[in-house]
């Protein structure tokens, strides 16, 4: 049960980024949102925090990738009741130091 709860806040965040970000979703999509230039992951906690994992910046990556697209990270932190914290983050892939 908590974790259909934490779904629905989720989807509902990823649909307040589709507006902003002004366009949809397609079906066969593997990441929450599909433009003309990016492929883009959406996610969303009522927690203090969110960690990035290697794992889920590669899925980004290869995703966008395999589509000729740009990765881009979208990630909402609830501060309270009336506000959420959003980042918008590129994905990039550079070389080892």
């Amino acid at each position: 049960m908590k974790k259909l709860k934490a779904k629905r806040k989720g989807n509902k965040f990823e649909d307040k980024c589709q507006k902003s970000l002004s366009s949809g979703r397609l079906w066969f999509s593997p990441l929450d949102l599909d433009y003309e230039n990016y492929c883009v992951e959406v996610k969303y906690t009522d927690k203090k925090g969110f960690r990035v994992s290697a794992d889920l910046v590669e899925k980004i990556w290869d995703s966008a990738l395999s589509m000729n697209k740009e990765p881009l990270l979208v990630i909402g932190i609830r501060r309270n009741e009336e506000q959420i914290f959003t980042l918008q983050c590129q994905v990039k892939l550079d070389s080892a130091l």
